[in-house]
C-alpha cells in the first residue's frame, strides 16, 4: 500500500477547508494528524491520516 503524502495546499483542498483553516487545525485540534517535516520549509500530510481523521468526524 503506497502511502500519498499531500503538500499543505493540496490537504487543505481535500479536506475542504482554506489554507489558514488548516493552519488553526493542526495547532489548535489534538486529534489533528500532525504534520510531517520534510524540510525547514516543506511540510505534507499523510493522506491516510487526513481520511482517518475525516472519518472520525462524520456523524
Amino acid at each position: 500500500m503506497k502511502n500519498e503524502h499531500l503538500r499543505l495546499n493540496q490537504s487543505a483542498n481535500y479536506i475542504g477547508v482554506s489554507l489558514t483553516t488548516l493552519w488553526r487545525l493542526g495547532e489548535t485540534d489534538p486529534s489533528f494528524p500532525p504534520k510531517i517535516h520534510i524540510t525547514n520549509r516543506c511540510c505534507v500530510y499523510r493522506k491516510s491520516d487526513l481520511d482517518a481523521w475525516l472519518a472520525s468526524k462524520e456523524v
